[in-house]
């Protein structure tokens, strides 16, 4: 009996990994040409059985880790290595870390729009801010994980390299920048400024607790 549910699950685990090489860029896709759209689905495939959640997409955490996962697996490929703590010299110690990190912009953000709302906080209530949020953070997760290396590998080290470094990462920074303005004036009711207004202080805000855990990962 434990012998068959062991093969039911296995069945189950293949399945799902298998359907990844479909539904990843399907995702992929659908969160770039239409991210509104999609920060609007993860929060409606919420009140579906759970059954039946994401049934036509990935889910926002598992888009967000696969991501990721290829941010890391592109960095190996170019050979780049960096100066990291040693805990995070283990594989997957460092994209753990990245999943940790790119995870507080989704809960930041999160948390501002529940507090604006006069919402009270808890697991069912985050749930569909942060879920949205993690569709959109693994784009700018990706762009910013890999372009920076990719860069320097094809282009050397020089001015233009820089340029083109800083460019990547402002037209990203940008976009989601843009994407979170219109995510608060839309949920908040308020104005565009308003909306990026809280867009800019959620960012900054996360940035700054990135900011402090690295420095207290470095320092182990």
């Amino acid at each position: 009996m434990d012998f068959m549910k062991l093969l039911k699950s296995l069945e189950a685990f293949v399945f799902e990994v298998i359907t990844w090489l479909v539904f990843y860029p399907l995702t992929f896709w659908k969160v770039l040409v239409k991210p509104a759209y999609m920060m609007s689905y993860a929060d409606k495939e919420l009140e579906d059985d759970p059954d039946d959640y994401y049934s036509d997409m990935l889910s926002p955490p598992i888009f967000l880790a696969i991501t990721l996962g290829i941010s890391h697996l592109l960095e190996i490929s170019v050979g780049e290595e960096s100066d990291l703590p040693e805990i995070l010299a283990e594989d997957q110690n460092l994209l753990g870390y990245r999943i940790l990190i790119f995870s507080i912009y989704p809960l930041i953000l999160s948390l501002r729009l529940l507090r604006r709302k006069h919402v009270k906080l808890d697991r069912k209530t985050l749930k569909p801010p942060f879920y949205s949020q993690s569709f959109v953070i693994a784009p700018y997760a990706l762009v910013v994980s890999t372009a920076p290396l990719l860069v320097a590998k094809y282009m050397e080290a020089s001015v233009q390299a820089l340029l083109v470094i800083l460019a990547i990462l402002s037209l990203a920074t940008i976009w989601y920048l843009v994407l979170q303005a219109r995510w608060f004036a839309r949920e908040l009711g308020v104005s565009a400024f308003k909306g990026a207004w809280h867009a800019l202080v959620s960012f900054l805000q996360a940035l700054i607790l990135i900011i402090a855990i690295s420095s207290v990962i470095s320092g182990l």
